[in-house]
């Protein structure tokens, strides 16, 4: 006689909860009678899924009805009493470890090219500033020159200059790339980092020539200043209060120095706000 088992298929979503609650509340839901599993989704949340249409519904309703103070401990009661314990300590994962690297995640990859343009500067400069960095020397007489609207990004001129815009882009871009996807953070790296080095190109005076991440860094400060203001914003993705500000004052102080690619910074911070809000207008309703 053959032996067969009904295996339930969990692909009606709930809702998504921070990992303590979700575990607690999925608990709760199979005490009742519906039957959900939790899995992991982008930012630190979990994703509740469950059987049917019916079950979502009931499970909605508890959500809504426990939605007080009350949340945690009413679905922890159930955890105990079914022999399960969840951690109040914050979560390891791939989105909490910061050396925990996805070599092939964009940010990854703009990061290896970065480092691999600095070695090769340190071995041969002039290669480096003729054909990745930009100036005034390039008239872009020939239509293949125009991949340096993109490589000044690149380059980098002292350890400080790479390791504090690297720091950053992993601070800032990681979190973009995580939540809204590969695709999107590559057309803010392409997109801010060429329009602000033009920007930079029609000021630059005829001897310099300048290069640096710093530019998407500050689009990337914009970007996401605006972007965590958003009501639907993820909880997780915020970013420091006032670093817009601060940043926009660092701008300003810049133009009274030297050797700083001024306007780049301050193109590149306001076309990150402006992609923002254009996103936040269209496309995150």
């Amino acid at each position: 006689m053959a032996q067969f088992q009904i295996i339930d298929k969990f692909d009606v979503e709930v809702c998504k909860l921070p990992y303590e609650k979700a575990l607690s509340f999925c608990d709760y839901l199979n005490s009742i009678g519906i039957k959900a599993k939790s899995k992991e989704g982008y930012s630190g949340f979990y994703i509740i899924f469950v059987t049917n249409e019916s079950d979502k519904l009931k499970a909605k309703l508890e959500l809504v009805r426990h939605s007080d103070s009350a949340f945690c401990k009413e679905f922890e009661k159930v955890s105990w009493k079914s022999g399960k314990t969840v951690s109040s300590k914050k979560r390891l994962n791939s989105n909490s470890l910061p050396f925990t690297y996805n070599l092939f995640s964009v940010v990854s990859i703009i990061q290896i090219l970065c480092v691999i343009v600095y070695v090769l500067s340190l071995i041969d400069q002039d290669f480096v500033v003729f054909n990745l960095a930009l100036g005034r020397f390039e008239h872009f007489t020939n239509p293949i020159n125009y991949y340096k609207l993109f490589t000044p990004a690149l380059v980098h001129f002292s350890i400080m200059h790479i390791a504090f815009n690297l720091i950053m882009f992993e601070a800032l871009g990681r979190p973009i790339e995580n939540t809204f996807g590969s695709i999107k953070m590559f057309s803010l790296v392409v997109g801010i980092a060429a329009i602000s080095n033009v920007f930079q190109y029609m000021f630059t005076s005829e001897q310099a020539v300048f290069g640096g991440l710093s530019g998407v860094v500050y689009g990337l400060i914009g970007y996401s200043a605006v972007i965590s203001m958003m009501k639907k914003a993820p909880s997780t993705f915020k970013v420091i209060p006032g670093l817009f500000a601060v940043s926009f004052i660092f701008i300003l102080f810049g133009f009274f120095l030297n050797g700083i690619a001024n306007v780049c910074h301050l193109s590149g911070l306001l076309l990150g706000s402006l992609i923002a809000l254009f996103d936040c207008k269209f496309r995150f309703k």
